[in-house]
């Protein structure tokens, strides 16, 4: 009768028992295993764009490669981040303890220290390379909304309701906003984000960031009528000539500088060029520089910031 007991004792021990629940995208499946005092972390199926796959339902070591903004307003610290998502301005005071990964295929060898057990990507580029290490969410670059983005965020992390807080201060900070501007840009007038580099010169749309959004969809503001189409609504922006700016200048112009390849050299030019002095924002006091390190990113964190900044600024325009 003993080894009959030992026999019970050591089926019992190895017993593997799955506990599956049925959904939608966020379709939960439970693991347990209790063998020699182990229980692997409970599962989800969560649908990507590159089909179903299962995720940890509480993650614990995640790797991106870009959206550290999002992590960081959802209270998500990851174990390890892309170089330039941990040197975007705004973040860097929240990034202690974070692994620097390098960027793209040079990441993969860094990642596989880290032993993550999700892995975030802004696109589907090796993605079988990075899937062989970790369960992979890809989340396309500008592909949706930063609302939806971020609420998709808090769906696959389990932080629905602090995505939904986060946008909620956000809106709060805009409407503080709109009250102290209520009476500086006068209806009729018009509000734009132009960039210089070496050979381009670009009216800044919403989907390239640099804080128009706060402007647009933000404080309700409008682009020049001319590039109206390019600019709001999720637009990319328009590649224009020097000698078309002035039909294309805003009443308020807010400008950043790419400094590679000689954009600062030719920014120096254009600025004090008698062109650039003969526009009517210039004329009258209405051109901002920017810090474009300061108005890269586009996470709620960073446009918080971005909006005291743009706020101040039109703030001095009151007399």
């Amino acid at each position: 009768m003993q080894w009959l007991k030992g026999l019970n004792l050591a089926l019992i021990g190895s017993l593997v028992i799955v506990l599956g629940a049925c959904g939608d995208s966020g379709q939960q499946s439970e693991k347990v295993v209790d063998q020699a005092g182990q229980q692997p972390a409970a599962t989800r199926k969560f649908e990507t764009v590159m089909g179903e796959i299962e995720i940890p339902k509480e993650p614990k070591r995640i790797v991106a490669t870009q959206y550290l903004g999002h992590l960081l307003t959802l209270g998500v610290k990851p174990v390890g981040a892309g170089t330039a998502s941990l040197n975007q301005y705004f973040l860097q005071d929240l990034t202690d303890g974070i692994e620097d990964i390098g960027d793209d295929q040079a990441a993969l060898e860094k990642i596989v220290s880290l032993d993550p057990d999700l892995i975030i990507r802004p696109s589907d580029k090796n993605y079988e390379q990075f899937a062989k290490i970790a369960p992979t969410i890809v989340i396309p670059w500008g592909a949706k909304d930063l609302y939806a983005e971020l609420r998709e965020f808090g769906d696959f992390l389990g932080k629905s309701e602090e995505a939904e807080e986060a946008i909620r201060h956000y809106e709060e900070k805009l409407a503080e906003a709109k009250t102290k501007l209520s009476n500086v840009v006068k209806e009729g007038e018009t509000v734009g984000v132009y960039e210089i580099w070496a050979k381009n010169f670009w009216v800044v749309g919403e989907s390239f960031g640099r804080g128009t959004r706060n402007l647009y969809s933000g404080l309700g503001y409008q682009p020049h009528e001319a590039v109206k189409g390019q600019v709001v609504n999720g637009g990319a922006g328009l590649d224009i000539s020097l000698e078309s700016l002035p039909d294309m200048a805003a009443d308020y112009m807010f400008v950043t500088v790419y400094d590679a390849d000689g954009g600062g050299d030719r920014a120096n030019e254009i600025l004090e060029s008698a062109l650039w002095k003969s526009l009517p924002a210039y004329k009258n006091n209405r051109i901002f520089t920017l810090d474009i390190n300061q108005f890269s990113a586009g996470d709620l964190i960073s446009l918080e910031k971005q909006l005291e900044i743009q706020t101040n600024l039109l703030l001095g325009n009151v007399k």
